[in-house]
């Protein structure tokens, strides 16, 4: 395996970790380690390792198969769960992966709305098929300006003709992304309705309805990534920001710790995908598998609205604790994020997109990843942490004791 593992975010310097079994917030790595396990598979283990109802729930349906090519009822139970969770989500249709969510769900757009382009957000990140491997992380000097970006291809092998039709805006940034939106007028706009992976950056007020309506206006479908911010109300951001996308994409916490990806919304959109005579297709051998719907049903409902709650009263604490260690190392950081999502950044500035992120001390990031490691705590290389139901306070404060620790060190 190039580079020791087929994941590429799981590598860093000196050499990745290998981990031998969990257990609820606690991971225990080949050498015999024990770490708090602050990230949770990059947010997906939502009620930690090894959950014994979502263990019973996948092993239950492991005796009875994991495969068939036909519909199951552990699937219509978790879309069922879904539907009742989103007010606009009328339909879904289930995946492997949020990649796949949202290429899907742009296609959909596109076939609704007859157009190719669309617009998305610098530094959102929305999986790895070509059409939005887009200004993820684009360097400064080639990015163009802050509130005219340029479309940059993450890597190469990414046809110039796709990056044509992707137009991109800076996030948090009403009236940029309007001349952005009115020139393109595209098929949909992308957008993580909490920047996730450039840092847990929450929209600022009226941000998100702003998009809205310029989406109403030229006829572009919405699209809400929700695979990470879904976590944050029973009804994800349609809950939390008031505002009703046209479709939605979603993974991670609805399979329960195993392979998934959804998307959904409009019925006159996902109808498109109705027999006999669809006007789109879309399959996949291990699209609702059973295993991960069974495993997906059992996270859901365990994931009610005390459980969010809990979560969010742990994260407030959580977040005031990591801002104060850093204050009391003497380190110039400011921390972002919502509910059960923090990040740290070492910059003194306001984090509010791509571009104010992109001012933090990346060397800086990698010693606090690497210091954090030898304090037992297990945390993203860029200073993201995701809490879960089954940690308590006394976790918390654990994990604020070891933050304290490697900042002091540093």
């Amino acid at each position: 395996m190039p580079g020791g593992d087929t994941r590429t975010v799981t590598s860093f310097s000196p050499h990745p970790l290998y981990v031998a079994e969990a257990s609820g917030c606690r991971l225990v790595d080949v050498d015999g380690n024990v770490y708090l396990d602050l990230l949770g598979n990059y947010t997906s283990m939502i009620h930690g390792h090894a959950h014994p109802e979502i263990v019973a729930a996948i092993t239950a349906q492991a005796a009875r198969g994991t495969g068939y090519a036909a519909g199951t009822e552990h699937a219509v139970e978790l879309a069922e769960l879904m539907v009742d969770r989103v007010p606009g989500l009328d339909a879904i249709r289930f995946c492997n992966s949020g990649t796949e969510a949202t290429l899907n769900a742009i296609r959909a757009a596109r076939a609704a709305t007859g157009r190719p382009g669309i617009v998305k957000f610098e530094g959102g990140y929305h999986g790895s098929h070509d059409t939005v491997e887009i200004s993820v992380a684009p360097p400064l000097a080639a990015a163009g300006g802050a509130d005219a970006p340029v479309a940059v291809p993450e890597e190469p092998g990414i046809p110039g003709s796709v990056i044509d039709e992707v137009s991109v805006a800076p996030f948090n940034d009403l009236g940029a992304t309007e001349r952005v939106v009115r020139s393109a007028r595209p098929a949909a706009v992308i957008v993580e309705p909490l920047l996730g992976a450039t840092g847990t950056i929450p929209p600022l007020p009226g941000f998100l309805a702003g998009i809205r309506s310029l989406c109403d206006e030229v006829g572009a479908v919405l699209i809400f990534d929700e695979v990470i911010s879904l976590r944050l109300a029973v009804g994800g951001a349609e809950e939390w920001s008031g505002v009703r996308p046209d479709l939605a994409t979603y993974g991670k916490i609805i399979g329960g710790g195993l392979p998934v990806g959804a998307f959904g919304g409009r019925a006159d959109i996902m109808g498109m995908y109705a027999p006999p005579d669809p006007v789109l297709v879309q399959s996949g051998t291990f699209n609702a598998n059973p295993l991960t719907m069974a495993a997906g049903a059992a996270a859901m409902r365990l994931l009610d609205a005390p459980a969010i709650h809990r979560l969010e009263r742990m994260g407030a604490r959580f977040a005031e604790g990591l801002a104060k260690a850093a204050v009391d190392a003497g380190i110039g950081a400011v921390v972002t994020g919502m509910g059960s999502l923090w990040t740290l950044h070492f910059t003194p500035a306001d984090v509010v997109d791509y571009r104010t992120r992109a001012g933090a001390d990346p060397a800086l990031q990698r010693l606090f990843h690497l210091a954090l490691l030898t304090e037992g705590v297990f945390s993203a290389p860029r200073g993201m942490f995701a809490l879960s139901t089954v940690m308590t306070n006394d976790d918390i404060e654990e994990a604020l004791d070891g933050i304290g620790r490697a900042l002091a060190s540093m």
